[in-house]
């Protein structure tokens, strides 16, 4: 399941918002965007500190004046819309000089083989990224939760700021070492800093260096990127990020599939027809579940 996580060069000391109707203009903003799946990956977090973690109300997820009704939308299915949420945000100066300040130390822990990496990370947020430097994480699942996780893992990079050794077990040492582990299995500059636009993160140059390595192939057209975004043209940014917690995945879903099930089985007094009952109405729920979330994800593209 996709939990996708979007790092953003951005001309707001913010997460843009709805009640502001600042949304739109994002969208149309043509700025660079990264994007990884079940969190911000190592180098993300070495932009940021705890200084830099702020909050966002899901509602304003969405624009006002949305011609989709979104907000409205997902005001009406979401038990509590105006939930605050975590996400980080700072300055491109400040971004610069952690990563400056934190470098050593990080490829000292990672190995001297990636230094490429980091460096190639840290001109890449010179370049290409303008204002600020905004981590969007409303695609995680309970980030209205999230606010403990993210403040120790900022505190834990933070501690490398002021001369202090990673302590064994924090944040900063389990993300170095679960990459240390997996490194083998694919492309180190996508596992470290996320996928980007193509030939920009990674770009060809880090791509050579650090090819993909033990991962089975996949179906995909001949020249295709594995790790590329797919559903997304270049440059264009990708709303998969917000959240859409739906009745009928919380409540009408299972409801549908105990009053099939009970139906069968009070009907035919058979265990093996409720079984299958529930397989069916299980597999139908899921399916309309996905169509239900993915349905506006057309609506997104040009």
């Amino acid at each position: 399941m996709s939990h996708p996580v979007f790092l953003n060069g951005c001309k707001l000391p913010a997460m843009p918002s709805g009640e502001r109707n600042e949304w739109r203009a994002f969208w149309d903003d043509a700025g660079i965007e990264l994007e990884a799946n079940g969190g911000p990956p190592l180098l993300w977090w070495c932009i940021y500190g705890e200084a830099d973690l702020k909050f966002a109300r899901m509602i304003d997820d969405f624009d006002i004046d949305d011609p989709e009704g979104e907000r409205a939308e997902f005001q009406a299915d979401t038990e509590n819309p105006d939930a605050l949420y975590p996400y980080f945000v700072t300055a491109k100066k400040q971004a610069l000089q952690r990563l400056a300040q934190r470098k050593e130390k990080v490829v000292a822990t990672l190995g001297e083989q990636y230094r490429a990496v980091y460096e190639a990370f840290e001109k890449l947020v010179a370049t290409h990224f303008d204002g600020f430097v905004l981590l969007r994480t409303a695609g995680l699942p309970d980030i209205a939760d999230g606010e403990q996780w993210m403040r120790t893992g900022a505190q834990s990079m933070d501690r490398l700021d002021n001369n202090h050794p990673p302590e064994a077990g924090d944040h900063f040492a389990g993300m170095a070492a679960e990459f240390l582990k997996w490194k083998s299995s694919g492309n180190a500059a996508r596992m470290l800093g996320g996928s980007g636009p193509p030939d920009v993160w990674p770009d060809a140059a880090l791509s050579a260096a650090y090819p993909e390595t033990g991962r089975r192939k996949r179906t995909a057209p001949e020249n295709a990127d594995p790790d590329a975004p797919q559903t997304l043209p270049p440059n264009v940014r990708g709303r998969s990020g917000q959240r859409k917690s739906t009745m009928l995945e919380e409540w009408l879903a299972p409801l549908f599939v105990g009053l099939v099930t009970a139906y069968v089985y009070l009907s035919s007094r058979s265990i093996f027809l409720a079984v299958l009952a529930f397989a069916a109405a299980t597999a139908l729920a899921v399916w309309l579940s996905i169509k239900w979330r993915n349905r506006g994800g057309d609506k997104d593209l040009p």
